[in-house]
């Protein structure tokens, strides 16, 4: 199985995503803080992260350079940060993907 990490701290936003992903059979985990995504991200088989970059505790550009220190798993950046500097940024620090809310 698939599994997809959803690192999303607005709850509806989570909905959302779960609800596709879940329709598509794909297993979804969902933490809705960085340090939840962490803990999740080291106890569990990921195969792709979906990352916010505004979170409550640790900001996504954190998590994403902790996680790609020790992993090629692929993230995907959906944040509300929308200029081309934070896209560059998001990029830099080891995306793969970056998608504006």
């Amino acid at each position: 199985m698939f599994n997809i990490l959803i690192v999303e701290d607005e709850i509806k936003i989570t909905q959302v995503i779960k609800a596709y992903l879940d329709k598509e059979g794909y297993h979804c985990i969902v933490a809705n803080n960085g340090e939840q995504a962490l803990e999740f991200f080291l106890k569990n088989s990921i195969d792709l992260i979906i990352l916010d970059r505004m979170l409550p505790d640790i900001s996504g550009e954190e998590i994403c350079e902790k996680v790609r220190a020790i992993s090629k798993v692929h993230i995907i950046m959906l944040t509300a940060k929308t200029e081309d500097s934070d896209k560059i940024d998001g990029f830099n620090i080891g995306c793969d993907d970056y998608v504006c809310k």
